[in-house]
């Protein structure tokens, strides 16, 4: 069958009858139908260019030996290869610059192989309202990669626990417009990281393990103007280290009545910090002062072997006393013992203990150690609570909003421990603890009442002592000075880390494979 086009396109005479449809037939190629001496010059550039397209796929299709090592190589032999066939395709001269063309294809396959991959770190954050896969796919991340990866962080973290701007470290690989994802990381919390790697397998890695804890020691001074809260944060000095210092001061410092403007303290402590320097936990003091009315009164801290911890003035005296003089943090006393007018009846009364004002709520500690003789509701007192501590000494808390758990009567408590909460309960015109002391079952004066001394250092201990706060001191002085320089404030980032002997945290790691299914 003949079948004869008109073409309004302008015919090449040297392609008129010349290409060998034979040759083209053995090659299974392309099949073409004689009948005519006139071919159809656009259908065989058609043809041409669909060869040449499918070059171009194979070629670039061999990039992939980056991500299979056992195809490396094959790359080279398949250009090799493709010569001759694309050589017998275009063997004719009439198909001249289709022969030109696929060997700029040959050039160009093989540029393809040549190339590098290149490794890239980014961080992306969280968005609002998006998922652990989803927050990877907005970054470009194939979405079976994306996937894989969330499924091995649920074995070791719920990721729906991270919140909104949470920062993730992602470390790609990047060749053209393929990427894949090498690893990833990101701190939930400060004393945890979560890091998740490819492995050569293809399957991914998921551990989350605790970081290292480091110790940064920190000076600080400051001039007291209206109370000494204020004064430490003046200097950035964490709330709950003046709270530590206030009660290693309230044996013997009266704050409410001691301490006036324009008296000074200094502080030299120890506080943890995460990797990254933010600060977390608890910090340890390890020497304060107070200078009160021009006298200074310095304390230091001491470890003992059996693992004892206390608070030591310059002689080697324990701090510590018997009972405390204000069992209540950050109270302003508002009644002293003594005869009084009683603010309900207006009559002149004995006042058998001490008021101390605060907020609603505010932990009352116990004054000393020793066992709960009394928990309950006790008419005027309200809610009250009676500790003994020796044969001879009980105190007694009243006006209470509510017990702390566990004090019931023959529960032992430590000094320091939390007792209650300041109420209004029982007869009471607002909320305040009402504190006694009582001796041989009568109430004293519990801002004059003798306490003894605690623990005193003697020989070689007391030397060593001694030694020990000219170090201290001097540790002190250098810092503060090196704070001082430091244009901003901050800390000198040179100085040398200080450890304190606190009980190992024992890692708790966790690993699990989740293969990269394809």
């Amino acid at each position: 069958m003949v079948v004869d086009r008109p073409s309004h396109k302008r015919h090449s005479p040297a392609l008129e009858g010349s290409f060998p449809a034979q040759q083209l037939r053995n090659n299974r190629l392309v099949y073409v139908r004689l009948g005519s001496v006139h071919a159809n010059t656009l259908q065989i550039r058609r043809t041409a260019s669909l060869l040449l397209t499918g070059i171009i796929i194979l070629g670039v299709g061999m990039t992939g030996h980056y991500y299979m090592p056992s195809l490396t190589g094959s790359a080279d032999d398949f250009v090799r290869a493709a010569t001759p066939v694309v050589a017998e395709l275009t063997s004719s001269a009439p198909v001249q610059a289709v022969t030109e063309t696929a060997s700029e294809v040959q050039s160009l396959a093989a540029a393809v192989v040549a190339a590098k991959p290149e490794n890239v770190t980014r961080v992306v954050e969280l968005g609002q309202g998006r998922t652990f896969s989803r927050m990877l796919l907005d970054a470009a991340i194939p979405q079976e990669d994306s996937l894989a990866a969330a499924e091995a962080l649920g074995k070791v973290y719920d990721h729906r626990k991270l919140k909104a701007g949470e920062e993730v470290t992602l470390s790609i690989t990047r060749l053209g417009e393929q990427i894949t994802l090498n690893a990833l990381s990101f701190a939930p919390e400060p004393t945890k990281e979560v890091s998740i790697t490819r492995q050569p397998n293809g399957e991914y890695l998921a551990e989350m393990k605790n970081t290292p804890i480091e110790r940064q020691r920190v000076a600080a001074s400051g001039v007291i103007k209206g109370s000494l809260y204020g004064a430490g944060e003046r200097e950035g000095v964490p709330r709950a280290i003046m709270a530590a210092l206030i009660r290693a001061y309230s044996h013997e410092v009266d704050f409410q009545r001691d301490v006036q403007a324009g008296d000074r303290f200094e502080v030299l402590y120890d506080q943890p910090t995460a990797k990254d320097g933010t600060p977390i936990g608890q910090g340890v003091i390890i020497y304060a002062a107070l200078v009160v009315n021009g006298k200074a009164r310095p304390l230091y801290r001491v470890t003992f072997g059996d693992g004892a911890v206390d608070y030591f003035d310059e002689r080697g005296r324990s701090v510590k006393r018997a009972l405390l003089r204000t069992p209540v943090e950050g109270a302003r006393m508002t009644s002293k013992f003594g005869m009084r007018i009683h603010p309900l009846f207006g009559y002149s009364k004995m006042h058998k203990g001490a008021d101390f004002g605060a907020p609603m709520g505010t932990p009352i500690y116990a004054a000393g150690s020793g066992v709960v003789e009394m928990a309950q509701f006790n008419g005027a007192y309200g809610r009250y609570v009676r500790l003994r501590h020796n044969n001879r000494t009980q105190t007694a808390y009243a006006h209470m909003s509510r017990f702390a758990k566990g004090m019931y009567p023959g529960a032992r408590v430590n000094q320091g421990d939390v007792i209650g909460f300041v109420g209004n309960s029982g007869r009471s015109t607002g909320p305040h603890l009402h504190y006694e002391v009582m001796v041989d079952r009568r109430q004293v004066n519990p801002m004059s009442v003798s306490m003894p001394v605690g623990r005193v250092l003697e020989g070689k201990t007391l030397a060593q002592f001694k030694q020990g706060q000219n170090k201290i001191k001097q540790e002190f002085h250098g810092l503060l000075d090196k704070k001082t320089a430091t244009p901003d404030g901050a800390q000198d980032d040179t100085q040398d880390k200080v450890e304190a002997p606190l009980p190992e945290r024992q890692p708790d790691n966790k690993a699990v494979k989740v293969a990269n299914k394809s």
